[in-house]
């Protein structure tokens, strides 16, 4: 006899169409770390995955009726959802309607789009530009990839020019970019 488990069949649910199980998602990219600077880029990526979802809505309805604290389901992150579970005790439709409403009051900043639409990750947390064009056109203003990362990264304009200080000329991830402002800040190197 075998002292092995077995597995019994279970019954199929929603969870087995969510886009991010399906097209096998990092869970982490679902989790930021924090509410700003890249972590906000990261969460806004993740709600827009989720939102192309085609059980996002039961996704979004399930995190609430279990108040799930953490991470973004069905597009909503934690705070949205708690916003929605203060209301106290709702049906299934009035869930449904305040997740669609949330859904709508979500508008994502252009800045913030093109740069996630224009870049990819690389390794050791680097990000690149996938176009060739040395700038890009947003809501009616022109920027250069790096001045772009920076101020979705930062949440501010650049103070004049913006440079890598990661060491990789042209990565654009918004943490390892500076402008003349943080340089000043920045502690002088020792040299030898």
């Amino acid at each position: 006899m075998s002292t092995r488990g077995t597995s019994l069949p279970r019954n199929p649910d929603w969870r087995d169409q969510a886009a991010c199980l399906v097209e096998s998602r990092d869970p982490e990219d679902f989790f930021p770390a924090g509410t700003t600077g890249i972590h906000l880029i990261q969460a806004n990526d993740a709600k827009a995955f989720c939102r192309g979802c085609p059980v996002a809505l039961t996704c979004a309805s399930w995190a609430i009726q279990h108040r799930v604290s953490d991470g973004i389901y069905g597009g909503l992150t934690e705070s949205q959802r708690r916003r929605i579970t203060r209301r106290g005790h709702l049906t299934d439709d009035e869930i449904t309607d305040l997740v669609k409403a949330a859904w709508g009051r979500d508008i994502r900043n252009p800045l913030v789009e093109a740069y996630l639409n224009n870049s990819v990750q690389g390794s050791s947390g680097h990000v690149w530009w996938r176009r060739r064009a040395t700038t890009i056109s947003v809501a009616g203003r022109v920027f250069t990839p790096a001045q772009l990362a920076f101020g979705v990264g930062h949440g501010r304009e650049p103070d004049g020019h913006v440079k890598a200080t990661c060491g990789q000329p042209f990565c654009v991830a918004a943490e390892h970019l500076a402008d003349s402002t943080l340089r000043r800040r920045a502690p002088a190197r020792a040299t030898a």
